[in-house]
């Protein structure tokens, strides 16, 4: 009998009323059901996501590995973390890369139970290889629509939410008339960029002519592979107030789980990331708000079983989407969220990549705080060493102090362009309040070595 024959096996004999439903016995029979599963895994992306598999791993799930060739991930096969590693191409045109993905599971795709991706680059390819091979999983015009933001914003549009005023920009032609529909101030941005790659805020159209020549010659394949995805533009209205992410997780096309996080004022006018805390003392009803926009955009991209980040900001018109991306959301917040809410959302990730119902149930009350700290680079140079975060490893309440850029490597200033991130620093503590402190006292004592 395969690992998928067992799997199907115990799903039939699995009691459907008590599957479905919530409390401690029902979470106990979804977790003895994902003990022994096999789920594929497309691109493991970053080394700073091995906790996820650590976590899969510990839940009993057996990972098959599918990603570039060159990956770290292949350790976790000779440490006994995954089953095996299979080479492909994962990113780029997603069609080419579903291809490459089946072809590289072969006769490996019939002892699946599920495939996953926590990579945003790879989430179109991975809906297309999960339908091709009959698996749940995202529909591909779904995650199509979510890696594009300019399909979005259209669908956000047609579904008469409240959506920010737009124009796919083909040419600098229609830079004009762009600002006319958008006005000013206006933010450039990549159809289909990441982590706020070549986001610009513009104020008047002079300003506009030099950004849109400054960012169509930034954003290439060679910055990020991304890119290959496609370079079009975007000339998007320009939103005040607040930002914050938004995690929903959707089951059986209900939201049965949110979370909240309130993000530090971008650095403007590139909009790059300076921190963020959960949970956010922001008016309970307006956070509810985002979050139902957010929901709501979600369903009108054909989303029902899935974990989705959203970008929203809560303006002086009320809730607006700034992007919704069709995966688990990057980084520390996860970590964040279990330590917060009491809701692992990579086991819920995992639940909904088999085809299992998702029903968590959080803490009544926060149960911590948590605060991020994501350090720019406060001069262009180079960093002389990476370890001037070596000496928090000892302190219990810091959960992540991952250094981003190598020894050596060119970093940027905000005063000379699009700003580096070269670290970034979480620590958890009774409240956010407190959790807020201690980092920002942490990053105020630090000595950032640079070299010319």
């Amino acid at each position: 009998m395969t690992l998928t024959e067992t799997f199907r096996t115990r799903l039939a004999r699995t009691d459907s009323e008590t599957l479905r439903g919530s409390g401690p016995e029902a979470d106990e029979l979804r977790r003895e059901l994902l003990t022994g599963s096999r789920i594929a895994v497309v691109e493991p992306g970053y080394e700073s996501k091995r906790f996820i598999y650590d976590r899969a791993r510990a839940l009993g799930v057996e990972l098959v590995f599918v990603g570039n060739e060159g990956s770290w991930a292949r350790r976790l096969v000779d440490e006994g973390g995954a089953a095996c590693y299979l080479p492909a191409v994962t990113s780029g045109n997603p069609d080419r890369a579903a291809s490459s993905i089946l072809t590289a599971l072969g006769d490996q795709a019939g002892l699946l139970d599920g495939v996953v991706t926590f990579w945003e680059d790879a989430v179109p390819a991975t809906a297309r290889a999960a339908a091709a091979l009959g698996l749940p999983g995202a529909p591909p015009d779904s995650a199509d629509s979510a890696r594009s933001k300019l399909r979005t914003l259209q669908a956000s549009r047609d579904a008469g939410l409240p959506t920010p005023r737009f124009v796919h920009l083909d040419d600098a032609a229609m830079l004009p008339e762009a600002a006319e529909h958008v006005g000013f101030p206006a933010v450039i941005k990549p159809v289909f960029g990441a982590e706020a790659l070549g986001c610009l805020r513009v104020d008047e159209l002079g300003s506009l002519e030099a950004g849109y020549k400054r960012v169509a010659a930034l954003i290439t394949p060679e910055l990020n592979p991304i890119f290959e995805q496609g370079r079009d533009l975007l000339l998007e209205e320009y939103l005040d107030g607040r930002e914050f992410d938004v995690d929903i997780l959707l089951s059986d096309g209900k939201c049965v789980f949110s979370a909240v996080s309130e993000n530090s004022p971008t650095e403007e006018p590139y909009f790059v990331e300076t921190g963020m805390h959960s949970p956010s003392a922001y008016p309970e009803q307006r956070l509810r708000e985002m979050t139902d926009l957010c929901v709501a955009t979600a369903l009108a991209l054909g989303f029902t079983n899935s974990v989705l980040h959203a970008e929203a900001k809560y303006t002086s018109l009320g809730p607006r989407i700034l992007e919704l991306n069709g995966r688990l959301a990057g980084g520390v917040i996860t970590e964040i969220h279990r330590l917060v809410t009491g809701v692992d959302l990579i086991e819920q990730q995992l639940l909904l990549a088999l085809g299992l119902p998702a029903a968590p149930t959080p803490h009544p009350q926060p149960a911590a705080g948590c605060a991020t700290i994501f350090l720019h680079a406060s001069r262009s140079g180079r960093l002389a060493h990476t370890r001037f975060l070596d000496h928090l490893g000892a302190d219990p309440s810091v959960i992540q102090n991952e250094i981003i850029v190598e020894a050596g490597e060119p970093v940027t200033a905000a005063a000379d362009g699009f700003p580096s991130v070269i670290a970034e620093l979480t620590v958890t503590a009774p409240s956010a309040q407190e959790a807020r402190a201690k980092v920002q006292a942490l990053v105020d004592a630090l000595e950032i070595p640079y070299t010319d």
